[in-house]
Parts: structure tokens; C-alpha cells; sequence
């Protein structure tokens, strides 16, 4: 019996992140490309576009406005793109959204 719960016990841990890795893993596989490029952080992507309705668009410009509008609809978006809506956010949007910071640097977007 003791045998049994040592085993468990050493057995647990592993067996559980892997069933973490893979959960994580079909998350991944279920979002939309421009959602994967960013970062290598979809998750937290995923949840801050989830919530992108919660915010106001009135202060951005057209452009940032189109982007909002893509990510609203469900399409795909650029890396770029996220970079510069990100830029367009103030202080209480990122709030709202969780999204204090930009978790990368996307060199190729900067001009």
C-alpha cells in the first residue's frame, strides 16, 4: 500500500503538467495565425482580444480604428499591427485589457 501512494506520489506532478502542456498545446493549435505570431504569448493575446470590445476605439486614429474593427471581426492581423495598435492605447484601455506592457520588441515594425 505505501509502495502504491509513494508512487502516486512521484507520479502526480508529471502526469499533471503534462496534461497542462497539452491543454495548452490545443489552445495553440486553435487560434488564428496573426494571433500566433506575436510574441510566442497567444494565450495571453487570446484573452486581451477577447476583450478588445470592452474598450472604446474613439480615440484612435483610422488606421488603429481598422485594426480594432479586425481584431472585433475575428480576422487575422499582423505583428506590426498589434505593435501599433498597442501605441494607440492609453493608460486605462491597457488597463482594462491587462495589458500593461508589450512582452517583445518587434524590431522589424519600427521605422
Amino acid at each position: 500500500m505505501m509502495f502504491v501512494v509513494v508512487g502516486i506520489f512521484i507520479a502526480l506532478p508529471g502526469l499533471i503538467k503534462y496534461a497542462d502542456d497539452q491543454a495548452l498545446q490545443k489552445t495553440y493549435e486553435n487560434l488564428p495565425d496573426g494571433h500566433k505570431i506575436m510574441c510566442n504569448t497567444p494565450s495571453d493575446l487570446y484573452i486581451i482580444f477577447e476583450n478588445m470590445g470592452d474598450i472604446s476605439s474613439d480615440n484612435f486614429d483610422n488606421k488603429a480604428k481598422g485594426i480594432y474593427q479586425s481584431i472585433l471581426w475575428g480576422n487575422d492581423i499582423e505583428s506590426c499591427d498589434v505593435l501599433y495598435l498597442y501605441n494607440q492605447l492609453d493608460e486605462n484601455q491597457k488597463q482594462k485589457l491587462g495589458w500593461q506592457e508589450l512582452s517583445c520588441t518587434v524590431n522589424h515594425c519600427l521605422p
